[in-house]
């Protein structure tokens, strides 16, 4: 067999198992093409070759007995940084936490090990995960592989520009507020944000902090980011499985449709005062003609203003009160004059909100309880006459690193940096829905362009399968160029 590191991790299961190829023989490739290119891209941060090595040598004297500990046995993935690995460090690139090195592994890492895989490296993130980029004090700036002066996004940017540079076969990330998404749509790849809570109930996943006496968790889920579809239910089906621990798994609502002509789907382009640009607009646009060629029935329904600012309102108080739980009172302030350096000119109204929710008041989390059940409410009854609902992701494609979170020229006018993106992703995380991230085109400068596909509750069955015939349209993974 020719070894690639673009091959899927389903294809490179089949060989394991057929013995066409070696675990070393992969382990070693992808090693070779981490210690190439990486160095340029500082997708990978926390490397575990030696484990590696040594897990592949294990699963080959398995594969001579034999024994196939499980669907990964000896497929190279990687891990997002902020899941611990038993000896590895995890820092969440936070100068507090730089010496913190994880004495257990983390609940998603053991799904892996169970399934059988090598993991290769835990990949870059933003400071505490909180940002679109992926830098901070510990790590060196995480690069895209289409464009190493532009941002790869946050905060699962290090996996999503190991994905599709090719140094790893699929990643496992987690997302509060488009940290899959984002990253899925600026590299090219595709990504699953699942139903909210998948998987983060277990232990081993910061934030929260080491020892933290933090409880709450909404709006937070781990998925995966893959070059095929195939890849993606791989994975979702590997991390999604049944434990009576911690009760993660979640419920599987069964898939009812077959070919696309069976769909029907909402889609809209911009969010009121928050417009994206023009060629994600015209990239959107030629989506929707090309699934319509294919059956799928598609109608332009935006969502009313007066909704949208409560949605928008309802992710950033709960995402405020998930964030600040157990900070201190004078890092909850900095974190606020965080966001507000974000926010400077802000046509959406989140930057209040957020900050309110960071000041931890009981009576508002209970009132914001009581409006998330509206707004989702009112979501729902939309999902009752729309399969799914297609959208731009962020404003534009991957921008210029931006450390100071200035304004993002797009077309002829700048757009908030708190605007570019974070309008896109919340209205999602503030409601709960799985979310699928597929390619979507190229832009004239060669950048990639993804679009959200968001489903009901619970609808993951449903929402890969309509990826995968999304896939087979030719809205596929074009691999960026040297590599």
């Amino acid at each position: 067999m020719v070894i690639s590191t673009f091959t899927s991790a389903t294809e490179h299961a089949s060989a394991v198992r057929d013995k066409r190829v070696s675990c070393r023989e992969l382990t070693a490739r992808y090693l070779s093409q981490i210690q190439r290119h990486n160095p340029a891209l500082n997708a990978i941060v926390v490397g575990n070759e030696a484990d590696a090595v040594r897990v592949a040598h294990e699963r080959d004297a398995d594969v001579t007995q034999g024994l196939i500990r499980g669907p990964l046995h000896g497929v190279p993935v990687t891990v997002k940084e902020c899941f611990d690995m038993k000896g590895l460090k995890t820092t969440v690139n936070f100068p507090r936490l730089k010496n913190n090195v994880a004495a257990n592994d983390a609940f998603v890492v053991k799904r892996l090990k169970e399934a059988g895989a090598t993991i290769l490296g835990k990949t870059n993130i933003p400071t505490m995960l909180s940002d679109y980029q992926s830098f901070g004090p510990v790590y060196p700036t995480a690069n895209n592989p289409y464009d190493t002066t532009r941002t790869p996004g946050g905060s699962t940017g290090g996996g999503a520009a190991a994905v599709a540079s090719g140094l790893t076969t699929f990643e496992i990330g987690s997302d509060i507020g488009g940290s899959i998404r984002v990253p899925a749509h600026f590299c090219g790849v595709f990504g699953l944000k699942p139903t909210e809570n998948a998987a983060m109930h277990g232990e081993g996943h910061v934030p929260p902090a080491p020892g933290s006496r933090a409880g709450y968790v909404s709006m937070a889920c781990v998925g995966p980011l893959a070059r095929t579809m195939a890849d993606i239910e791989l994975a979702w089906a590997t991390i999604n499985q049944p434990t009576w621990k911690y009760f993660s798994h979640l419920p599987r609502k069964p898939r009812t449709k077959n070919a696309l002509s069976d769909y029907r789907v909402a889609w809209f382009d911009d969010l009121g005062t928050v417009a994206c640009g023009d060629e994600t607009r015209t990239l959107l646009g030629q989506f929707v003609r090309d699934l319509e060629r294919g059956g799928v029935k598609a109608e332009r329904k935006p969502f009313d203003d007066q909704w949208l600012d409560q949605v928008h309102a309802v992710w950033a108080k709960l995402f405020g009160f998930v964030s600040g739980q157990d900070a201190p009172w004078l890092i909850r302030q900095i974190m606020k004059r965080q966001f507000a350096a974000m926010g400077k000119g802000a046509a959406s109204k989140i930057l209040a909100p957020l900050k309110a929710g960071l000041d931890l008041q009981f009576k508002a989390f209970s009132r914001t309880l009581k409006e998330r059940v509206e707004v989702t409410a009112e979501l729902q009854r939309r999902f009752d006459d729309y399969d799914f609902i297609i959208s731009p992701v962020a404003a534009g494609p991957a921008f210029p690193h931006n450390h100071l979170h200035s304004p993002i020229r797009i077309d002829a006018r700048s757009v908030a940096y708190i605007d570019y993106a974070m309008p896109f992703v919340a209205i999602y995380g503030g409601c709960g829905n799985p979310v699928l991230v597929v390619p979507g085109g190229m832009t004239s400068g060669g950048l990639p362009v993804g679009f959200q596909i968001a489903a009901p509750h619970y609808a993951e069955d449903e929402l890969i399968h309509f990826g995968t015939l999304v896939e087979r349209l030719g809205k596929r993974f074009v691999a960026p160029a040297g590599y």
